[in-house]
């Protein structure tokens, strides 16, 4: 598996034709997804610790893991009407969750996001690095050039922000509340 991660964050075609036509890595995939969404848990849950604030923090560590694959989910779907309803894409959902699971793994930088000043910006080198590679992964699973996969990417990654933005003020905006009733 960290052999796969790390040919899959540098950007390896043969990585992602690899996993595009191998759905025997499916799980493999999710728990990428996972590790990206615990990173992030845990980066949430230790700088609300370290304000003091034990509710919000365990909170958001759920939150981050759960909106994590959701938006994974949503993403990989949106990716799949998208790019073969506009763009004539052949690839099936599979295909297209597998290559962009993979396409995740700068997200685990997010782990750093608690430590002051650079933890910040590792967060964002990874998630900057990811859409790249999301772009990539979305240019092989396809199987169309780059600019369709650029399209395909920002239109699926609009429609996956607007699903999670609405998931999230449903169910974390009440627990914000409950948070800062607290004062924790």
């Amino acid at each position: 598996m960290i052999d796969r991660m790390m040919r899959a964050a540098k950007m390896d075609p043969f990585l992602y034709q690899e996993v595009e036509r191998n759905p025997s890595v499916s799980k493999e995939a999710l728990q990428i997804v996972v590790m990206v969404g615990v990173a992030g848990g845990i980066s949430s849950l230790l700088s609300h610790l370290m304000r003091g604030q034990i509710v919000s923090g365990i909170g958001g560590a759920i939150a981050a893991v759960v909106l994590g694959v959701v938006a994974y989910y949503v993403w990989s779907f949106a990716v799949l009407i998208v790019g073969t309803k506009l763009f004539s894409g052949t690839s099936d959902f599979g295909e297209v969750s597998r290559c962009i699971a993979y396409a995740y793994v700068p997200n685990l930088l997010a782990v750093f996001g608690f430590v002051p000043a650079v933890g910040g910006l590792a967060a964002i080198v990874g998630s900057l690095w990811a859409l790249v590679l999301g772009v990539f992964a979305i240019r092989q699973a396809m199987n169309f050039e780059t600019g369709p996969a650029i399209a395909t990417a920002v239109i699926a990654w609009i429609a996956m922000a607007v699903v999670i933005g609405v998931i999230s003020a449903i169910v974390l905006v009440p627990l914000g509340l409950a948070a800062m009733a607290t004062g924790r």
